[in-house]
């Protein structure tokens, strides 16, 4: 499986801060990640991605490549130089075969809106064609890669009104095409009678707001890991150069969201429950959401931090 984050804050943050500074940044985590569900594979060296926003209701703009994070010279350079208030950033593993290939790295973007993904659709040959059908002509046509990744996104932009045109969304609006589109794969991997678990650990950002899903189609078993960290600001320590989450009063003007946590600080960083939609705020609320359908176990054992 993957490993990606996503940055969110009032203010412009040094790529470099992010991807590959800390201690266990994303570059870090893209070979030695601590988490994986899935440790017969711990590398994520199939491709890379960032995509970050410049200004808010402008579209953003993604890089991404098909070699390993870790030794990608441009990635190390792009991040000494770029600030962004809004990050997206992702370390791919394939999944079901998909080829390595740059159309098939996330994230993917849509008019103002960028998605990505950590996990895989159990049996997604067996829903492809249905899903494709049941797109618009516009949004089937956008595909360019073959991942089931690529699809969700396709299928979550066909949940919303004109995604190509309008610069921004109401959180619910997103946080509904993102309950909207988990219940429709659900509801055809059903139908199909696939018994293969999923994973859908889905990232959304219009710009101003994100959504993102901790989530696995069990009622027993965790989903991969996702946290978050709120506070004041993200930086290194003077003293020590070590990372960590400043929360220098009681606002919220910085959340991070990741697979792994970037810090080894345990008390910066939270787990967001298996099964669970995180919404944060153009103004930085975090508000997070039980998806409480046939796989809400409120007493399944949670993952912490």
């Amino acid at each position: 499986m993957c490993r990606f984050l996503l940055y969110k804050s009032n203010s412009p943050i040094l790529l470099a801060d992010l991807l590959t500074r800390p201690a266990h940044s994303i570059i870090m985590q893209s070979f030695n990640c601590k988490l994986r569900l899935d440790m017969r594979r711990p590398m994520n060296g199939d491709g890379f991605g960032i995509g970050w926003f410049d200004e808010p209701r402008t579209q953003g703009c993604i890089f991404t490549s098909t070699l390993p994070a870790w030794s990608n010279l441009n990635l190390q350079r792009l991040a000494e130089k770029i600030k962004s208030a809004l990050v997206f950033a992702h370390v791919r593993a394939t999944t079901g075969d998909t080829a390595t290939s740059e159309s098939n790295c996330h994230p993917w973007q849509f008019g103002n809106l960028m998605w990505m993904h950590n996990g895989n659709i159990g049996g997604f040959d067996r829903i492809k064609r249905q899903l494709q059908n049941a797109l618009s002509e516009e949004i089937y046509l956008s595909i360019q890669g073959t991942t089931d990744s690529e699809h969700a996104f396709a299928l979550f932009l066909n949940m919303l009104d004109q995604p190509r045109t309008r610069v921004e969304f109401t959180y619910q609006e997103l946080r509904q095409a993102m309950l909207d589109t988990i219940a429709q794969i659900n509801e055809w991997l059903d139908e199909a009678g696939v018994d293969e678990t999923s994973l859908m650990n889905f990232a959304v950002t219009d710009g101003q707001t994100v959504v993102c899903t901790r989530y696995i189609t069990s009622c027993d078993l965790d989903a991969a890991s996702l946290f978050y960290s709120s506070g004041s600001e993200f930086k290194s320590e003077a003293d020590s150069g070590q990372y960590r989450m400043v929360k220098a009063n009681k606002r919220e003007d910085v959340v991070v969201v990741a697979s792994e946590p970037l810090t080894y600080e345990r008390s910066d960083w939270l787990a967001i429950p298996t099964n669970t939609l995180l919404v944060i705020t153009p103004k930085l609320n975090v508000h997070l959401y039980p998806i409480r359908d046939k796989y809400w176990n409120p007493h399944r054992r949670q993952l912490t931090g």
